[in-house]
């Protein structure tokens, strides 16, 4: 697997992310959204819930 990183700001480069998305064999992989960021950054710090089941998850998390 290669990975290459495009920045997108000109319209050379949206062009070329436009045929790269018409190969069947590759896959364009785009930045995650705001939330997602911080969930990733949230895990990271270990901003995690733990819990001993999954009904339990689930009770504190309505919380």
């Amino acid at each position: 697997m290669t990975y290459i990183t495009i920045d997108t700001k000109t319209k050379q480069a949206k062009k070329f992310v436009e045929l790269i998305e018409t190969m069947p064999f590759a896959k364009i992989l785009k930045d995650p959204n705001t939330a997602t960021k911080k969930a990733i950054d949230d895990a990271r710090k270990g901003k995690t819930q733990k819990a001993k089941s999954l009904d339990q998850l689930f009770t504190e998390l309505k919380k």
